[in-house]
């Protein structure tokens, strides 16, 4: 049965997660109807998506797309396009969700409006990695479209497996010549050296919410290593952070984002833009995030507005 309530709260889980069911609560004190939906009852092959009575207003969350398996990742855009045609706002909106995917239109979307991020190219061949890493010293490959830093590979020129003769080392050349197979092209970035840690910004509408850093526990100071838990510490937002994080989700056009940067040799570097903000909890239960009424309140709030913005 599709679901009445003006919010649609978009997973995909049969149990809402905390953030959902909070948000639910947070939305219900503002006189807001709202209900988590699993998109899997909705999405073709399970279900319908002639809706009857499309919401007024939709929040995706990520799993929808970083789960995905119902087909090319187009055709979930194009599925969900069928809210916005139905006259629902989605959130993010689906045309901005569709280019911060894909990690080089992100690239060249922030690049352009003056943004600092690593200079991006796509590698389809061993060839065009080797260019790379002649030019660069070290270089990060990672799918054009991809999530968690799944399949993210840290490569440096004459590495451990290889001699003065190869820049891909044996090893090096294995794993890439796999990932091209799969992916069949990657996104490449030359490494930004820093301090063995990130910053994770989460911003709603033009609001910073929460700066924290990610620290690495690992010896050679990946902060995404396995073995080695990440140590989480609020940070005092500087102005120059927040500026790169306000004009980042503006220029993507992003409702709710959360940014990655590292502090690099010549100042913050946007690694990436994540649209969405899938979990808070953490940040909220530990932290309390920059804003007094907690994040999920500033969440809920936003989403009012924008249902204010859509019924005039």
């Amino acid at each position: 049965m599709t679901p009445t309530a003006p919010v649609w709260l978009l997973d995909r889980s049969g149990t809402p997660s905390w953030e959902m069911a909070r948000l639910t609560q947070q939305l219900a004190g503002l006189g807001i109807e709202a209900a988590p939906v699993d998109w899997r009852a909705l999405e073709p092959g399970a279900g319908s998506v002639r809706l009857p009575s499309a919401p007024a207003l939709v929040l995706v969350q990520s799993r929808v797309a970083t789960r995905h398996t119902g087909g090319d990742l187009a055709l979930l855009y194009d599925w969900l396009d069928h809210l916005t045609d139905g006259g629902s706002r989605v959130v993010n909106r689906v045309a901005d969700m569709r280019r911060c995917r894909n990690k080089v239109r992100q690239a060249a979307t922030l690049e352009a409006a003056g943004l600092p991020v690593p200079e991006t190219r796509v590698v389809g061949t061993l060839g065009a990695v080797e260019e790379c890493l002649a030019e660069w010293g070290e270089v990060v490959l990672k799918p054009v479209i991809g999530h968690a830093s799944i399949d993210m590979t840290h490569l440096r020129a004459h590495g451990p497996s290889g001699t003065e003769a190869d820049l891909l080392g044996l090893r090096e050349e294995i794993v890439v010549w796999h990932l091209l197979q799969e992916r069949k092209v990657l996104c490449a970035q030359p490494f930004v050296p820093n301090p063995g840690r990130d910053v994770r910004v989460t911003v709603v509408g033009r609001t910073v919410v929460a700066c924290v850093y990610q620290h690495s526990t690992a010896p050679d100071k990946r902060v995404r290593h396995h073995l080695y838990p990440i140590r989480w510490e609020q940070v005092e937002l500087t102005a120059r952070i927040r500026d790169i994080s306000v004009r980042a989700v503006a220029a993507l056009g992003l409702d709710l984002a959360s940014i990655d940067l590292v502090e690099g040799p010549d100042g913050p570097v946007v690694i990436e833009v994540n649209e969405g903000i899938s979990t808070w909890r953490r940040i909220e239960e530990s932290y309390g995030g920059l804003t007094s009424a907690g994040m999920t309140r500033v969440i809920a709030d936003h989403l009012a507005g924008l249902l204010d913005s859509a019924a005039v």
